[in-house]
């Protein structure tokens, strides 16, 4: 997983840098209220993932090509709420997450079964340097719920794990307008630091329709990535995890 992990993260750091320019390039710029605005959304998402999972003695590779990624989505829910002023705003996002994926350990003679609920909340305050381009700061809590399965040629082994930690994130999004009802919304954060995870990062394009004053659709991808070790011995726990795939969203603007 090293090797499809490392390209993956370089690109998300150069995407952070990207933003001032698509910022700059961006013409005209996103419009912004001069008086406070709330927007609440729900998104629906397909979520995939993969990487390496371990309990103790039990651990176990799981691994999504890119070519199959939509064969073995599973569902998550979120919930976003976003506040905002002219120059600052807060944005709180919650998501459940139901992922599943069969894996293989022991150089492929072991077969697994990985189950996780992940519960998943982004506190976020941003400060606004241009009309759509903005800075992140904030913390994300995980809990998860993780139950594993290895079928073995002499015996099976389970595993079950609660875990919860809690990550300082920076980060940052852009606001781009396409016309004078769509909009490209950019956002990339890191964060971890040892402090939680030891790294972890997250990333979304999406295309934002404004079909009212009041209703607004969106469509997009979502990456999560988490790197996360805790304990020794039988009370190890490893959850090195990569979570995507696509969303839809609806809202409203008031």
């Amino acid at each position: 997983m090293t090797g499809t992990r490392d390209p993956v993260r370089r690109a998300f750091l150069l995407g952070i840098a990207a933003f001032v320019a698509l910022d700059v390039a961006a013409s005209p710029a996103a419009a912004q209220s001069e008086g406070f605005k709330n927007t609440v959304e729900a998104y629906l998402m397909g979520a995939s993932m993969a990487g390496t999972v371990g309990a103790g003695p039990v651990s176990t590779d799981i691994d999504v090509p890119s070519s199959t990624i939509f064969e073995n989505l599973k569902f998550a829910a979120l919930l976003d709420y976003r506040g905002e002023a002219a120059k600052w705003a807060v944005a709180a996002d919650v998501v459940y997450m139901n992922l599943g994926k069969a894996g293989t350990s022991d150089g492929g003679r072991v077969s697994a079964d990985v189950g996780a609920e992940e519960f998943i909340v982004d506190l976020v305050g941003a400060y606004r340097i241009s009309k759509s381009f903005e800075v992140l700061a904030g913390g994300r809590y995980t809990g998860l719920n993780t139950t594993m399965t290895l079928y073995g040629p002499l015996n099976t082994r389970e595993a079950k794990v609660n875990k919860s930690w809690v990550d300082p994130v920076v980060g940052a999004q852009a606001f781009l307008p396409l016309s004078e009802t769509f909009q490209l919304h950019l956002r990339g954060d890191l964060g971890g630091f040892d402090l939680g995870c030891k790294f972890t990062w997250q990333a979304m394009v999406r295309v934002n329709w404004q079909v009212s004053p009041l209703i607004r659709l969106g469509v997009g991808y979502r990456w999560l990535d988490q790197d996360y070790e805790s304990g020794s011995g039988s009370d190890y726990f490893r959850w090195t995890i990569l979570t995507q795939g696509p969303l839809v969203a609806a809202g409203v603007t008031f």
